[in-house]
C-alpha cells in the first residue's frame, strides 16, 4: 500500500493521541468522518497500524517504581527495598522523585523492566503480629523471628545463632 499525505497525517495524529475520533480527525484535515474512517480500516488491514497503545508518565507511581535488575549485589543506598528473586536478579523498590533520578539508576544497574507503581494497597503485615516458638536446641519460648534450619526434609527453629551452632554440631553427620 502506498501512503499519501493524508495517510501520514493520520498516523501522526493517532501518533500523537490514538484515542481520537474519527470526527476529530477529519476535521483537522478537513475530512469527512467515513473517509477518515476507511483510511484507518485500510491502515489496520494493511498492517501498517498495528496496535493502539499508551505510554505511562513515570512519575505517574509518585516515587514508587519496582525494577527488575541483574546485578551482583545492588546497593542499599540505591534501593528502598530489594528482594532477591534469582542468581543475579533482584526486584527492587526505588523511591525516585524525578525521571533523572530514574535515568541515573538505569546508568548503574542493568534492567530488566521497570514497573511503575500506579495504586498501592497495604495488606496484613504478618511482622505485627506476635507469634511464639521453642527452640529446637534449647526449648526456651521466644517471641522474635527464629533462625531456620533445614535438615533431612525437617525445618528446626532456632532462638539465637548459639543454639544453631550447637545443634549443627551435635548433630554432625561424618
Amino acid at each position: 500500500m502506498r501512503l499519501d499525505e493524508y495517510d501520514l497525517k493520520i498516523l501522526e495524529l493517532l501518533r500523537e493521541n490514538s484515542r481520537l475520533s474519527y470526527s476529530d480527525i477529519g476535521k483537522a484535515l478537513g475530512m469527512t468522518r467515513q473517509t477518515v474512517k476507511s483510511r484507518i480500516e485500510k491502515l489496520e488491514q494493511e498492517g501498517i497500524i498495528r496496535k493502539y497503545t499508551i505510554e505511562i508518565e513515570i512519575s505517574a507511581g509518585k516515587g514508587n517504581e519496582f525494577l527488575a535488575i541483574l546485578s551482583d549485589v545492588p546497593d542499599e543506598k540505591d534501593f528502598a527495598e530489594i528482594f532477591r528473586i534469582g542468581k543475579r536478579k533482584y526486584l527492587v523498590r526505588a523511591l525516585v522523585e524525578k525521571a533523572d533520578e530514574l535515568a541515573k539508576l538505569c546508568e548503574k544497574y542493568e534492567f530488566e523492566q521497570i514497573f511503575p507503581v500506579i495504586e498501592r494497597r497495604r495488606g496484613n503485615e504478618l511482622s505485627k503480629i506476635p507469634l511464639s516458638f521453642r527452640c529446637d536446641y534449647c526449648g526456651k519460648e521466644a517471641f522474635e523471628r527464629p533462625l531456620m534450619y533445614k535438615r533431612h526434609n525437617r525445618v528446626y527453629v532456632f532462638c539465637c545463632p548459639t543454639c544453631l551452632d550447637m545443634f549443627r554440631e551435635s548433630n554432625y553427620d561424618s
